[in-house]
């Protein structure tokens, strides 16, 4: 079955202005002909294969959510949250607040299971 759909008109894809390539909000910077498992449509597109995001819905990545942010040992009176990047900064800041960067990659879920 060929799929419909690419990044390029996916609800989590926004077009960058310095090339032509997208900004996936799940895996960063793509091609515009990538797809991925987690493609969802904009709302009145013309592919019908894919689920439809809901317009109200938002996708905003934050630096807390990044695999390269670092968050600091809870410490007494200090947030959890805080941390810093470590491709960017040696400054500590709070990763909930700040919006991510285009080299934003999502951390991966950790998976425990039981023997």
């Amino acid at each position: 079955m060929k799929r419909n759909g690419n990044c390029g008109n996916c609800a989590r894809g926004t077009s960058m202005k310095v090339n032509p390539d997208i900004f996936c909000t799940i895996h960063g910077v793509v091609s515009r002909n990538y797809r991925c498992s987690k493609y969802m449509r904009k709302p009145a597109q013309w592919s019908t294969e894919a689920p439809v995001a809901d317009p109200g819905e938002r996708w905003e990545n934050r630096c807390i959510d990044c695999e390269f942010f670092l968050a600091r040992h809870p410490e007494p009176g200090h947030s959890p949250t805080t941390g810093f990047c470590k491709l960017f900064t040696v400054r500590h800041y709070d990763g909930s607040t700040r919006k991510a960067c285009s080299r934003f990659s999502r951390k991966r879920e950790k998976s425990i299971s039981a023997s």
